[in-house]
């Protein structure tokens, strides 16, 4: 491998790992604030069906704090990191569209919850795309 495409592997394993730990360190904040609610997730609180009409906009704070952790953005986050490491791993690298897709994805939920660590997440978009524009991969996907 050339030192260029060294490289942009190295880039691709590094933002892979930010984009885990990012979604690991979401996941046990998260659920160290939310400890209170965690055992009524096992009983059955979470079971509020059939909503009415206000059960959406008014979640019950065991609801919203499982939306905060187990269904938030943490898990698939953390699960494109490992997809992400892993291709970097056996020297690929991701089409421009991921580090476009984390990058945009980061903006605009900062712009709509600051303050928060949302912003965090444009290190590894850039970083794959910087990774994609060395070897090539934006070229491609303009051209076709």
């Amino acid at each position: 491998m050339s030192s260029e495409t060294t490289g942009s592997v190295k880039r691709v394993v590094r933002a892979g790992g930010i984009l885990v730990f990012l979604a690991c360190l979401h996941l046990v904040s998260t659920a160290l604030l939310s400890m209170e609610h965690i055992p009524g997730w096992f009983r059955g609180e979470l079971w509020f069906f059939p909503p009415g009409p206000d059960d959406f906009a008014h979640l019950a704070p065991g609801v919203g704090a499982f939306w905060l952790v187990w269904g938030s953005f943490g898990v698939p986050l953390g699960l494109v990191g490992a997809l992400v490491v892993g291709l970097g791993r056996r020297g690929q690298v991701p089409g421009a569209y991921l580090g476009i897709v984390v990058t945009l994805w980061a903006l605009s939920s900062a712009a709509v919850l600051e303050p928060s660590p949302f912003v965090l997440a444009v290190i590894p978009g850039v970083m794959l795309l910087a990774a994609a524009r060395k070897r090539g991969v934006v070229a491609e996907v303009v051209s076709g």
